[in-house]
């Protein structure tokens, strides 16, 4: 609270007397005129300005700026990070983020069978690559059949108890053939089930980003829509090039 406080006060006086003189003549005729002048005109002018004008304004200014403007969605189809040791398999980024720590999911939803994923861009050759510019929050569950040195990280979550989605998301379902070669030639597949952000229209889905992973090109982000009325934010060189090869629902 802040006041002001103004005091003013003014006060004159002045007296300011006309003088006294006497004229004593002493000529020849004897002229004993003693004419006084006795005016006293006083001026006692007192006028005194006691204006107490007193500005008390409490006006109190209580806006504040308590703007934190950051990025508060951390929800499904939000960036996300996982850069830890623990978030990699020969330098492969786990969804789960394996043993390290998610972050920038942390409004994502519980769901029975699902994991927290945060599904990152991939580029090399130890496993299939992937296009998820700066991360993509998500929930996931998969089941996976094959060499076990690629079905040992790749199956996470409990794939038969998860049966949909949070209300308000997609569920895309799809398997995928892996092949990856270290030393020898090792063969799975993984079948994923995987909840996506709703949308109507491609600003929805982060369609300005670009991917540091892939020498820093454009996103191809979009608001999915080979399964109308279905519509989910994607980048779908993630999805099977035939939209008959996967399925998806809204919850």
């Amino acid at each position: 609270m802040y006041g002001k406080l103004l005091l003013v006060v003014i006060a004159a006086f002045s007296v300011v007397p006309l003088g006294c003189g006497d004229d004593d003549d002493s000529s020849s005729d004897a002229d004993t005129d003693t004419d006084t002048d006795t005016d006293t005109d006083t001026d006692a002018d007192s006028d005194a300005d006691t204006d107490t004008d007193t500005d008390a304004d409490t006006d109190t200014d209580t806006d504040s700026d308590t703007d934190t403007d950051a990025d508060t969605d951390a929800d499904i189809g939000a960036p996300c990070t996982c850069d830890d040791g623990g978030c990699f398999s020969s330098g492969v980024p786990l969804p789960n983020g394996g043993t390290g720590t998610i972050v920038g999911c942390e409004n994502v939803p519980t769901f029975a069978g699902a994991d927290l994923v945060c599904l990152k861009s991939y580029a090399g050759s130890m496993a299939t690559n992937t296009y998820f510019a700066n991360g993509y929050c998500g929930l996931m569950a998969t089941e996976c059949e094959g060499d076990t040195l690629i079905c040992n990280t790749a199956a996470f979550g409990e794939y038969d108890t998860m049966d949909g989605c949070p209300e308000g998301y997609v569920l895309i379902e799809f398997s995928q053939d892996v092949t990856i070669t270290i030393v020898v030639e090792l063969n799975a597949t993984i079948t994923s089930k995987i909840c996506a952000k709703t949308c109507t229209e491609d600003d929805e889905c982060r369609i300005d980003e670009t991917d540091p992973i892939w020498d820093g090109e454009a996103t191809q982000y979009t608001c999915v829509d080979d399964k109308d009325p279905v519509k989910f934010c994607y980048d779908p060189r993630n999805l099977p090039a035939d939209p008959a090869d996967y399925t998806v629902a809204q919850y």
